[in-house]
């Protein structure tokens, strides 16, 4: 019977990742007493929210049952939050006061948004990371339209269909195109109201090109596409702080919009914050090359492993792994591994990471990617980005779901049924403002 405690924390990418590795290997299974916690009981396949979010991809599709997993690779599962690991004592706290010991402990409990400090940020703008963010935005953009063709003029309608993303990477840049695609195509024909000129659509990003991960070409081809549909594109704009329906940037000018979104960044969660670990500047937690652990007085933690948005790995070019999906998978593959062997008596090996590229999804009309070396551009690209997201897709139900998504998207228009209900999407205020005249201060802004 296993006796030596293995607890991963959290079942994203890097956490679900060592657990499938644990229940793949039957000397694992033996060795390792196998408990997974997560605050959700589903893992989610973070790169198809934005399509998610304009229903390009139904919602369920995304989502795999964490406990179907636990089930079915002889391990245990708890739906709890992560209130306080206790590294000296080797007891990691649930909500509710459970209390969870362990001989080996990972670390995976991903990240939180990142406001760096804006003012106001947190409060008046809306998080684009989870599920239930994604159906958010997508039940409040259709009950928006609904809203603007009831409007009585044409101020009130540009003010609802106004839209600020801040953040300028792959995930405001995604959500902007698939909220573009979903306007124009499935929208706008429903409602003779309302027209494009109505639709606004402003990216604020503080570097000088869109997506300044990829290379320089993909960026202005990003930016031209995106300026093509109609996006207003703010480079170069730092946030100095946000008020509701309004984002101030460093230079003195405002921007208006009835909804702000933020995907700027992302930030180590509070309990891994609080570890007495080695940390690098930005808060994660640095690791060596077998993706342990120091504590604060230069002790190795053999016994801990962090790994995902949470870890801080030094690549060979001195440079550190990048807070992104593609390394969390790689990290959690590694840490598998190094568990079945250390169960099989072998000896553990380096973590080496290969980046394989990015792509960037630009509605189903584009994308941009480099793989391997390899750039595309063009529906060629949203082709191979399809068919890469779908082979990552966890169990083949959840492939073949999300490719009759992807088949039904290319031959027929988004669903635009709003099924929550309205004060679940908008404020009180925001109810009020909504059939309420703009006034002086608004239309000078506008102008």
């Amino acid at each position: 019977m296993a006796g030596h405690k293995l607890l991963i924390l959290g079942g994203g990418f890097g956490g679900l990742d060592v657990a499938r590795a644990i229940g793949r290997s039957r000397a694992a299974r033996g060795y390792w007493d196998t408990l997974l916690v997560d605050k959700e009981n589903f893992f989610q396949f973070n790169p198809l929210l934005p399509a998610v979010a304009v229903g390009a991809i139904e919602t369920r599709h995304i989502a795999y049952p964490l406990r179907e997993m636990a089930r079915h690779r002889h391990i245990r599962f708890h739906k709890n939050k992560v209130e306080h690991i206790d590294l000296a004592a080797r007891r990691v706290t649930l909500r509710n006061g459970l209390v969870e010991s362990w001989d080996t402990l990972v670390v995976a409990l991903g990240s939180v948004t990142h406001h760096y400090g804006v003012p106001g940020a947190a409060e008046h703008t809306r998080p684009f990371k989870t599920l239930v963010d994604a159906m958010t935005l997508r039940a409040r953009v259709v009950e928006l339209f609904e809203m603007a063709e009831q409007a009585g003029t044409d101020a009130q309608k540009r003010r609802l269909l106004s839209f600020v993303i801040v953040g300028g990477g792959v995930t405001g840049v995604e959500v902007a195109a698939e909220l573009l695609d979903m306007a124009r195509e499935s929208l706008l024909p429903r409602y003779p109201g309302l027209d494009r000129r109505h639709l606004s659509v402003t990216i604020v990003e503080g570097n000088d090109r869109p997506v300044p991960a990829a290379r320089p070409e993909h960026s202005a081809y990003v930016k031209r596409f995106l300026e093509q549909r109609g996006v207003r594109l703010e480079l170069g704009a730092r946030v100095s702080r946000v008020e509701a329906r309004r984002v101030h940037l460093a230079d003195g000018r405002a921007l208006d919009g009835f909804t702000l979104l933020w995907t700027a960044g992302v930030a180590v969660p509070p309990v891994v914050q609080a570890l007495e670990l080695e940390k690098h500047r930005d808060g994660r937690v640095l690791v060596d090359e077998r993706l342990n652990p120091r504590s604060a007085d230069g002790q190795a933690r053999e016994d801990v492993f962090v790994i995902g948005d949470c870890a801080a790995s030094v690549r060979e070019d001195g440079s550190m792994q990048p807070q992104l999906s593609q390394s969390a998978i790689a990290m959690g593959a590694h840490v598998g591994r190094t568990l079945v062997r250390r169960a099989e008596g072998r000896a553990a090996e380096p973590f080496r990471f290969r980046d394989v590229g990015y792509i960037i999804s630009l509605g189903k009309h584009s994308s941009v990617l480099e793989l391997f070396g390899v750039a595309l551009s063009g529906r060629l690209a949203w082709l191979a980005w399809a068919g890469a997201y779908l082979l990552k897709m966890v169990g083949i139900r959840k492939q073949i779901e999300v490719g009759i998504d992807h088949l039904t998207h290319l031959f027929f228009e988004h669903d635009t049924s709003q099924i929550l209900a309205r004060r679940a999407i908008l404020t009180e205020e925001e109810l009020d403002l909504s059939l309420a005249s703009p006034g002086p201060d608004d239309e000078e802004q506008r102008r």
